[in-house]
């Protein structure tokens, strides 16, 4: 068996953090995410190869360039930071961060991307690593993307979007599936055992080989399909990756992971679930050419075996995230029939 010290894996390995704090957390309280999220990475890799990538916001570049001087005077060396002028989304700085990174260590063969907010546990980073060394090392090359998957969606994030993370991921999976076999090739699900309902594609904590980051962060132009270019940038920084690494024949692959139970701080508030997902699951649908009956099948397969229909809000949830999808997807497709739901079953 071959096996690379942590030493010289910890070398080869870049994040990319990026960081947005709304106005609701104090200072403080930002300080201390911060703190948690960087200031033990030079136990693991060189420091320089950490990129926080602020996504336009002046508070938090503010703290964040605290936390940077701290760590320079403690260890003479400290992280890079981007604050970027605008806020563009998390998909873009990702972008610009991993670009950025890449360019300025040509030895770096993986780039780990971690929220700024403290729930992706660096003591994971050895493990996510090893992991994409490993399928490296079986497939001769870096198209690789590992995915730092959760015991449970529901215990951080609510139960709500615990199931609406689970259905884009079941339903993106299946949709590359039938895409793929089209193109007479067979989705490889034998490192995504997806125990937790479905592989957790919408884990923010992922591990690219870099032949997979320069694809899905390289400077091509973004394929918007159904989606608005605001929405791209807010909305896709993991469904996106995970879809256009997959197109481009890279190996994905989970890897278990800790998580908060319960977030000390998200974002997410700021977002309709309905519009959300549903632009997310037309974007898909949308990407993969699938025709719209094919769509809207793949979505009520998923649909009925989630257990927020078995409550009324629930169920309505999921048929307006279906009515959202589907009009998004027949619109980018000039207006084709919305096939009418599946009758739920009377019996199991």
């Amino acid at each position: 068996m071959d096996w690379t010290s942590q030493e010289a894996l910890g070398r080869a390995t870049g994040v990319v953090v990026p960081a947005y704090f709304s106005a609701a957390p104090t200072d403080d309280l930002v300080r201390r995410l911060l703190w948690m999220t960087l200031g033990d990475s030079h136990h693991y890799l060189p420091p320089e190869q950490v990129w926080v990538v602020v996504d336009g916001d002046r508070r938090t570049a503010r703290l964040a360039a605290e936390v940077q001087e701290a760590l320079r005077e403690h260890l003479g060396r400290t992280f890079h930071l981007l604050p970027l002028a605008e806020n563009g989304g998390k998909f873009r700085a990702l972008c610009e961060g991993v670009r950025g990174l890449l360019a300025r260590h040509p030895e770096v063969r993986y780039v780990a991307v971690r929220d700024g907010d403290g729930d992706h546990a660096l003591s994971d980073l050895p493990a996510l690593v090893r992991a994409a060394e490993e399928v490296a090392a079986a497939r001769g090359d870096t198209n690789v993307l590992v995915v730092g998957s959760r015991a449970s969606r529901h215990h951080p994030m609510g139960w709500v979007r615990g199931e609406l993370e689970t259905l884009l991921d079941r339903v993106t999976v299946d949709a590359l599936a039938y895409h793929l076999a089209r193109q007479g090739r067979a989705l490889d699900l034998t490192r995504l055992p997806g125990a937790n309902g479905a592989p957790d594609l919408s884990s923010g904590y992922k591990v690219y080989g870099r032949e997979a980051a320069e694809v899905v962060f390289g400077d091509a132009p973004p394929r918007l399909c159904s989606l608005s270019e605001t929405d791209y940038w807010r909305y896709g920084p993991e469904t996106v990756p995970v879809v256009e690494a997959a197109l481009a024949g890279a190996t994905l692959a989970e890897a278990a992971r800790v998580t908060f139970n319960g977030q000390p701080t998200s974002s997410f508030g700021d977002f309709h679930v309905v519009a959300m997902y549903g632009a997310l699951l037309a974007w898909v649908f949308t990407r993969l050419d699938l025709p719209l009956p094919v769509a809207a099948q793949l979505y009520d397969n998923a649909a009925c075996r989630m257990l927020l229909a078995t409550a009324g809000p629930g169920a309505e949830t999921l048929d307006a995230v279906r009515r959202h999808t589907l009009e998004r997807a027949a619109t980018h497709c000039g207006g084709a029939e919305i096939p009418p739901p599946c009758p739920r079953a009377t019996f199991l």
